[in-house]
């Protein structure tokens, strides 16, 4: 699924994976991958006291929490698609 650019991005988002446990699309961390060659994490937010702990985060920048299970899904699938090596499992 591709989310085309507005007027305030250069860019366009398709989707790549998404956390295998999450329920209905709610709340769930997902990828996307950029035309431009880069990542798009949604994530849930987290706060200041997270915020604090992370070196130079810069005004234009943000964060967020992923999970060990979306980043395994993320990591196999990447891996399978780039160098067409199957780590085992069934990415979304």
């Amino acid at each position: 699924m591709r989310q085309h650019s507005s007027d305030e991005d250069d860019l366009t988002a398709t989707f790549f994976c998404t956390d295998p446990n999450s329920q209905g699309g709610v709340e769930c961390e997902t990828f996307y991958e950029t035309d431009r060659d880069s990542w798009i994490v949604q994530l849930k937010k987290r706060g200041p006291k997270v915020r604090d702990q992370l070196v130079a985060l810069a005004d234009d920048e943000t964060f967020g929490e992923m999970s060990g299970r979306t980043m395994d899904v993320f990591v196999r699938k990447y891996v399978r698609e780039r160098y067409g090596i199957d780590l085992g499992g069934t990415p979304n």
